[in-house]
């Protein structure tokens, strides 16, 4: 019959292996920042569409659930309403409710994959043609208390909008999103 102080032990080496787990997840897999590691940094051309493009709609691609509202406050729909109102304040595009009157498209989805970290995924697409023209991704920092997680959930999208910034304007410095 094992002790309390043995459930205690086991416990603590529950929580360390797991510290490790998440440390050794963030150091080996970096939170790119697009200031340092540069979006575009090839200096590959840039699809005209995204660059001239005028009118925007964002849509909502469903992506995993299971992490609404233990994880992070809200619903899966979460990451959707912050871009949409970080776009908004950016003021770049018209955003537009009918996808027939938008030039890009951007597609907004979180995924939490098991063992890996949980990331928020732009995609953009010719509103016309269906190409996908690029695509963003930004992972959301490991946090033990919900209300940090939900902090990093914010600071993701909010980074996904100056990664944006950063391709369309390179030689200027993005103004932060506030959504």
């Amino acid at each position: 019959m094992p002790t309390h102080f043995s459930k205690f032990l086991a416990s603590l080496l529950l929580i360390a292996g797991l510290t490790a787990q998440a440390q050794a997840i963030r150091f080996t897999t970096p939170k790119k920042s697009s200031a340092v590691a540069g979006v575009n940094n090839v200096q590959a051309p840039i699809p005209t569409p995204l660059l001239n493009g005028k009118k925007a709609f964002i849509s909502y691609e469903l992506g995993d659930v299971t992490a609404f509202p233990d994880a992070y406050s809200g619903g899966p729909e979460r990451a959707y309403g912050e871009f949409y109102s970080a776009m908004k304040a950016w003021n770049r595009y018209e955003l537009v409710a009918d996808p027939n009157d938008a030039d890009v498209v951007f597609a907004v989805r979180f995924v939490d994959p098991p063992n890996t970290v949980p990331q928020i995924r732009i995609g953009v697409a010719d509103a016309r043609t269906h190409i996908t023209l690029w695509g963003f991704v930004e992972q959301v920092d490991f946090k033990f208390r919900k209300k940090n997680r939900d902090t990093a959930f914010t600071d993701s999208v909010k980074l996904l909008v100056t990664d944006i910034q950063t391709l369309l304007n390179p030689n200027t410095t993005p103004s932060p999103a506030n959504p």
